[in-house]
């Protein structure tokens, strides 16, 4: 299977509203080559809480269900080294 930087995925021009299969990159979004504005992933990545497969999954479909294990909560994972400081009292 092809390594996550290699895979092509649907973006979509936030100015100009074209649509070009680009690289996946987690650090900097890709420029459109018609009008040089960042462009958006249509697809999304998520990970199954039950058993941390992570899926490629359209931006405008739901309830999706995880191709390993089946469970059907899915959350989007974070940017590496990345995680939550709680306030105690």
């Amino acid at each position: 299977m092809a390594k996550e930087a290699d895979r092509m995925i649907l973006h979509k021009c936030r100015n100009c509203n074209r649509t070009d299969k680009r690289a996946w990159s987690s650090t900097e979004p890709p420029k459109c080559s018609h009008c040089e504005s960042s462009m958006d992933p249509l697809e999304i990545r998520y990970k199954c809480l039950r058993c941390g497969h992570l899926a490629w999954n359209e931006a405008q479909t739901t309830s999706r269900s995880c191709h390993k294990c089946g469970y059907r909560i899915f959350v989007k994972p974070r940017k590496e080294g990345r995680h939550k400081i709680l306030k105690t009292e």
